[in-house]
């Protein structure tokens, strides 16, 4: 059984497995908007993604704020999704690497991290909710309630991949 430390870390690094599609998606956002006149004029340039997910992530934020980055971050899993299939077919017409094992990585890895994402956004979407509705049931109460993310982040997408791996092998290689 591994120790403490070693969970924790496992925590941390899919954590920021989540945050680099995020971050990529940012730089070359930044890229964009340095070179236009009204992108430096921007406040999208100012932005920190990677520091708002990362906050998100560990709690430090309130639900609406994390519904919001939790739904980017699906957004770009889904995206790189799509890529690779689209590079697959690319990749299968160029050089003859096969399309089955590029569809295979591409519909387990990636789909597993937005799996992960879309259950942050719609715990936080949840959290949002109640806080609506205690709100309108004690109109004194003006404490703002802070998200609580997903504990063990690195259980959904291990299960997510393994089981899509599972399925696409069967569907794809033996059928």
């Amino acid at each position: 059984m591994p120790g403490k430390d070693t969970i924790s870390t496992l925590d941390r690094c899919f954590g920021a497995m989540e945050a680099t599609p995020v971050t990529i998606g940012q730089i070359l956002h930044r890229f964009v908007f340095k070179n236009s006149s009204k992108g430096k004029e921007s406040a999208n340039l100012q932005v920190d993604l990677n520091a708002w997910i990362r906050q998100a992530q560990r709690g430090d934020c309130d639900p609406d704020e994390a519904y919001d980055i939790f739904s980017l971050s699906a957004a770009h899993w889904g995206f790189l999704a799509a890529f690779g299939i689209m590079s697959g077919m690319l990749l299968d017409y160029l050089f003859g690497i096969s399309f089955d094992l590029i569809l295979t990585f591409s519909l387990s890895a990636f789909p597993a991290f937005g799996l992960l994402s879309v259950a942050d956004a719609v715990r936080a979407r949840l959290a949002r909710d109640a806080d609506k509705t205690k709100k309108r049931a004690s109109k004194r109460s003006k404490k703002i309630h802070k998200y609580h993310p997903i504990t063990h982040r690195r259980i959904i997408p291990i299960a997510a991949s393994v089981s899509l791996l599972t399925a696409w092998t069967a569907l794809l290689f033996t059928g």
